[in-house]
Order: structure tokens, then sequence, then C-alpha cells
């Protein structure tokens, strides 16, 4: 049976690891489009279709983060249940923001319940404490709720320019910061999972001092990238990123890795740590 609950953009039946995407606040599956292209064959992306949008446009937004993990959770549960022990297909985890808030608060669901863990959380641009400032508000007005989304980068021209898509996906993305502020951090031992993070050098949401503190939040932890750029710096760096996360998975799996390179459909992607989608964008 076909999944409503994410959308598989390249299907790979033979694959040997699923990968999930959780997107940004206001922004949906449409973010992972061309992430396949950059990841080797025996990953499948699947890219998580959040409530609300692309494909639940008749499901109500969450507002509320445990909502929204718990949904996630039962979503996970529901497909491991149609597939054979035997063939069960390990998975990880990558989100973006509001994305990596709940893929974390998700494996820590998964492991307070005693089911399946990822194999790799990859978390970016949001901190393990949460993201107290940079943060548009969603009680404000339109205008202001807009301004604070262009000046996060986050409001794409072509959709600045047309007010009906606006006035579709303005209650979508005002829904995603509520649920965002619903966020409560709370002290836990170190994950039995290993964890990698990604961030923006210039990022006002997520600044690289409040992502280097998820290193104490698993017993695995497998650093920090950062790439020139502020909260979306991923539209600018994609194959980079991929590419690294290409080889975390590799090293985690026991997959081939080529000195620190991970192979992506037959040709060698540099995944080493740099020095320096259509969609409301938000954290």
């Amino acid at each position: 049976m076909r999944s409503t609950w994410y959308l598989a953009f390249d299907p790979r039946p033979r694959a040997r690891l699923h990968l999930y995407g959780l997107p940004f606040a206001g922004g949906g599956a449409s973010m992972f489009r061309h992430w396949s292209r950059h990841l080797p064959p025996w990953i499948e992306l699947r890219a998580v279709r959040l409530p609300g949008r692309q494909g639940l446009h008749r499901r109500p937004a969450f507002t509320d983060c445990d909502r929204a993990v718990r949904w996630l959770a039962d979503s996970l549960a529901e497909s491991a249940a149609g597939e054979q022990a035997a063939e069960r297909v390990p998975f990880a985890l990558f989100g973006h923001s509001m994305g990596a808030m709940l893929g974390y608060r998700l494996t820590r669901l998964l492991r307070h319940e005693h089911a399946q863990l990822p194999v790799l959380l990859a978390v970016a641009s949001w901190p393990v404490r949460g993201a107290e400032a940079g943060m548009p508000d969603p009680a404000s007005s339109d205008e202001r709720f807009l301004a604070e989304l262009r000046a996060l980068g986050g409001l794409p021209p072509e959709l600045a320019e047309d007010p009906g898509l606006l006035e579709m996906t303005l209650p979508v993305a005002r829904a995603d910061f509520r649920l965002c502020r619903s966020y409560a951090y709370r002290p836990e031992p170190p994950l039995p999972v290993p964890v990698a993070v990604f961030g923006g050098t210039h990022d006002p949401v997520a600044p690289p001092g409040s992502l280097a503190e998820w290193q104490g939040h698993t017993d695995d932890y497998r650093g920090l990238r950062l790439y020139p750029g502020g909260h979306f710096f991923l539209r600018d760096h994609l194959p980079a990123v991929a590419a690294s996360l290409a080889t975390e998975l590799a090293v985690v799996r026991g997959e081939a890795v080529i000195h620190g390179e991970a192979v992506i459909h037959g040709e060698k992607a540099q995944a080493s740590m740099p020095e320096d989608a259509p969609g409301l964008a938000g954290t």
C-alpha cells in the first residue's frame, strides 16, 4: 500500500536505508525534491508530508510539538507494520530547523517506547535548547510576519509576488511557528544514536555556538559542519551537505567509503567539513 505521509521522488525498492527528510517551518516535502541525485543508490530519500500541505491539505497543520511527534512515531510504526521483520529496512532522520527539532524529539520518543531507533540523526539549523531569537512571531500582523520571514531569508521572490499563493501558505507557516514555540527543552541522558550537526556560519536562529551543544546529547557525536551562509545555507550547499551526510551514513552502516568520500551514482563526491524549495521558508 502506498504511504501518504512521505513522498519518495526517486523510489528505490532495493535501497538498504531509508532517509526521512523533515522540513523547516513553512516548508514541505518539495524541499527534498533534488536530494536523491546527490545520494548513493543504496539510500532512498523519503520526504515527510506534514499535515496542512502537499498531499495532506485537508488535515490541519500541527501547532504542538508533542502531537506532531506522536503522529510521526505512529506513521513510522504503520510503515514498519507493513514490512516483514526480516525485510525491515533501517532508517535515518534528517531535519532542517523545525524538522531537526521534530527529528530529535521523535528519536527521544522512540527510545522511550523501546521502538526501532534511527541509525543516524542529522540536524541542521536548530539548537538543542531551542531557538530563542530570530524567529518570526506567528501572532503578528501579515505585514510584519512577512517582513520577519524576508529578513530571515525565508520568503522566496516568486511567493512574495503571488498574493493567492501567500494567502494559502500563510496559515501553515503561522501554525509551524506556533509548533516551534511549543518546544520545551528537557534535560535527558545522551542518546544511544549517532548525531551529525549542520549549520550556517551566520545563522541568527542557530549560531555555531548553540549548535556545538549537541555534543552533550549523544554517545556518538559525529561533529558540526559549518557552511558559509545563514539559516538557509542548504540552498547553496546541497551537494556538499548531501555528500557529507552520505559519508556519515556509510560509516554507521558499514557501506563503502573511499578516503572520506562516499560513492554517489558511480562518482566520488567530496564529503569533508567546509571551513568557512517553493514555499514559505521558516525555521
